[in-house]
């Protein structure tokens, strides 16, 4: 833990002086403002659900995949993997970090959209779920392409195939069961029931096993291409 948590806080460094973290509090300062907008119109909770669920999505997807080329184009890669760090430790810090940037991006737009009058516990975890399941499918498409626009065009349809089918199930667009086993499915269960006054507890188990079960899924097929594409290649 000692490790993870020096590799965290390099991490954080490395994403403030990139000034990741300073664009994403600038776009997140965007959302918080439309949301003073609309909050008295009341029934911001499925807004909320879909900016919330595309910011994380985007500061992980991108962000990720752009510090990886960068640090590959700077050969930082290659000093970095000569000493003995642990793959592991690497790859969750930097999942981590961006994660608790998207984390705090998200509860200022819910703040701002809903008070304080929810379920931190459960909004926050479903932010986290998304945030770490698109840093990594961000880490995956940045070991196949050394060139950014390449990898960008690559990560808008990943993108859309990520987040748009659970969506569509959840905005009532269809009612096709195959779309509620998705990556995402089970994180929009948490942030929607995060919402509720009376949360759905069988919903809420569902949401937390969906999105464990692709964490691990989506883990090991990213950490065995990082291996092999960038590690040892």
């Amino acid at each position: 833990m000692k490790k993870l948590a020096t590799q965290l806080k390099w991490q954080l460094l490395i994403l403030a002086r990139n000034n990741i973290i300073s664009i994403s509090i600038l776009v997140t300062l965007v959302y918080v403002l439309i949301f003073l907008g609309i909050k008295d119109l009341g029934n911001t909770d499925k807004i909320l659900t879909l900016f919330v669920l595309n910011d994380p999505a985007i500061i992980g997807l991108f962000f990720m995949g752009v510090a990886l080329l960068i640090e590959r184009r700077q050969q930082v890669l290659s000093a970095l993997f000569v000493t003995p760090i642990n793959h592991h430790i690497y790859i969750w810090s930097r999942v981590f970090a961006l994660s608790i940037v998207a984390l705090i991006c998200a509860l200022g737009m819910a703040v701002a959209a809903v008070g304080l009058d929810f379920h931190w516990l459960h909004f926050s975890m479903g932010v986290l779920g998304v945030s770490m399941i698109c840093c990594l499918m961000g880490l995956y498409l940045a070991c196949f392409t050394s060139e950014f626009l390449k990898m960008l065009l690559s990560s808008i349809p990943i993108l859309l195939i990520i987040l748009n089918p659970p969506l569509l199930n959840y905005f009532g667009v269809t009612d096709f069961l195959p779309f509620d086993f998705m990556p995402i499915a089970g994180c929009i269960w948490l942030l929607d029931n995060a919402m509720q006054e009376v949360p759905d507890t069988a919903e809420i188990l569902l949401g937390y096993l969906s999105m464990a079960l692709w964490l691990g899924v989506i883990y090991v097929l990213v950490y065995r291409t990082f291996m092999k594409k960038i590690v040892n290649a």
